[in-house]
């Protein structure tokens, strides 16, 4: 066995029955951070006095969220994540960027006033981000296969609310 490898193992052992998962090195609670960016979103449109508290969101890394975090494993979380198998983790961190990505987007969004009037926009790119989380989770829990597949769902959707967008915005100036 290599030094690796008997790191790896060290670390599943360690996340035994605790928040973190044995086989991912991952924990879920890092998506509440997420959670809380779409519960905002959602709750701008029937009550728009919560924009700027959406607006205030910030993308916050793995390490930096469970830093701040009160829960009991935060510092495995935290030691696990940097060896956490590259097949979890490239697609979790690659889930990640692009729930950053979809979460800004709707701040600037929202921001601009564009999607106070545009519900059901708003709607569809909440959905996404929903989408998004649940890739995540599905991610963390060692489900590769759904989360690979939602992925690409997403990532078509997202491209096709693009370019329907791009075409609304040339119509109307």
């Amino acid at each position: 066995m290599s030094v690796e490898t008997d790191t790896l193992e060290t670390f599943r052992v360690r996340a035994r029955n605790t928040n973190v998962n044995d086989v991912t090195l991952l924990a879920t609670d890092y998506l509440n951070h997420f959670n809380e960016a779409l519960m905002l979103a959602e709750l701008v449109m029937d009550m728009p006095d919560m924009l700027d508290e959406f607006i205030d969101w910030g993308p916050c890394s793995y390490e930096d969220h469970f830093a701040a975090s009160g829960i009991a494993d935060k510092e495995l979380a935290i030691e696990a994540y940097a060896f956490s198998p590259p097949e979890y983790r490239q697609p979790f961190e690659a889930t990640i960027q692009q729930l950053d990505f979809e979460i800004m987007s709707l701040q600037s969004c929202l921001g601009s006033n564009q999607g106070i009037n545009a519900r059901a926009n708003v709607e569809y790119q909440c959905q996404i981000i929903r989408e998004l989380i649940d890739n995540a989770g599905a991610i963390i829990n060692g489900k590769l296969r759904d989360a690979c597949m939602q992925t690409s769902r997403t990532s078509n959707e997202t491209a096709e609310a693009n370019l329907d967008q791009d075409e609304i915005n040339a119509l109307f100036g």
